[in-house]
């Protein structure tokens, strides 16, 4: 396994494109109302662009030299100014190339998502990262994968009640989580593997392509992924990668081991025997923070980290979480211009 290739994929947008806003815009005012779109579906903050995707990068050349190859998902004809395109280890990927044309113009990522496969030469193990996840220690690969090519999974816990039937507990919960939800009931419908009280923990997730295929393929998965890559914004009634995750943990073909991010905040003792009790198991979890400034203390041992940007996130927030990453990743790298 040590001599297999690992790439990495991105998805990536830029929100200041003018003719991407006009037709996010546009397709969005003839969706709404005709599908069940969750909040914040369209929201500024799913889309906004605070320059991660450069100190991203530099986490990777730093960290994790030994990726074979490097794929950005975008449409558009968007590509990042900054990015050098004739490096040999980038490739751009248009939505257009792995997309049925049905589908575009697409604002959806979870339908995007669902494609990835079809990305051409793509490697058989590959990790799948969003511009806000960093790697923030050198890492190996069987940091992501065993010695028999399994992927190894990290996730966090889910509230679940059993007691409660599946529509009425799905009901109750935010469209992520719903998404989430949807997933888990696949797979014990499937496999009668009950995995409702897990979720993942939104860090830097390995893959095997050749799962994926049979994943998306399998009779019970194909039509509701064949009708969601369709959807334009997401909704509630769809499924996440995760069920991808949760597939191959079914054909063991994942090892899943539960994360204990560091904890922070204002509890500050609490938080710490929390950290004591857990320490070795923080030290293999990724944190993820709305606001570095914040979380600064837990990012420092975190091998990699996530800056989820949200709603609450005013100019503030969002200058520190900027200052921060160019404090933490502060050299030009090989995949600039």
């Amino acid at each position: 396994m040590k001599h297999d290739k690992i790439d990495i994929v991105y998805l990536w947008v830029d929100p200041t494109d003018k003719t991407w806003q006009s037709e996010k815009d546009k397709w969005y005012e003839k969706t709404n109302g005709e599908k069940p779109l969750y909040a914040g579906a369209a929201g500024v903050e799913r889309y906004r662009d605070n320059g991660e995707l450069l100190y991203s990068f530099r986490s990777v050349a730093e960290c994790a030299p030994w990726v074979n190859h490097i794929y950005i998902i975008t449409g558009f004809n968007q590509v990042p100014k900054w990015l050098n395109t004739n490096h040999p280890k980038i490739t751009i990927v248009p939505h257009e190339q792995i997309m049925p044309k049905v589908a575009i113009p697409t604002f959806n990522a979870t339908a995007i998502e669902m494609c990835i496969p079809n990305i051409p030469n793509l490697s058989e193990h590959f990790l799948l990262m969003n511009d806000d996840m960093f790697f923030n220690k050198k890492l190996s690969p069987d940091f992501f994968y065993d010695s028999y090519g399994r992927a190894i999974f990290h996730y966090s816990k889910n509230s679940y009640d059993a007691s409660v039937p599946f529509d009425k507990w799905r009901s109750t919960l935010d469209g992520y989580t719903q998404t989430l939800a949807l997933s888990a009931k696949y797979i014990d419908d499937i496999f009668g593997i009950k995995m409702y009280n897990m979720r993942p923990s939104h860090g830097i997730d390995p893959y095997i392509k050749s799962s994926w295929i049979e994943c998306i393929n399998h009779t019970e998965l194909k039509n509701q992924i064949t009708n969601q890559i369709k959807n334009k914004f997401r909704t509630n009634n769809e499924i996440q990668r995760w069920l991808m995750n949760m597939y191959d943990f079914a054909t063991s073909r994942a090892i899943f081991k539960h994360a204990h991010a560091a904890k922070y905040g204002r509890h500050k003792i609490s938080n710490a025997i929390y950290n004591l009790i857990h320490f070795f198991d923080i030290r293999k979890s990724n944190v993820v923070c709305t606001n570095a400034v914040a979380a600064k203390s837990a990012l420092k041992h975190a091998p990699m980290f996530c800056i989820n940007d949200g709603p609450e996130n005013d100019e503030n927030i969002l200058r520190g979480n900027r200052e921060f990453l160019e404090k933490r990743f502060p050299n030009k790298c090989e995949f600039e211009k």
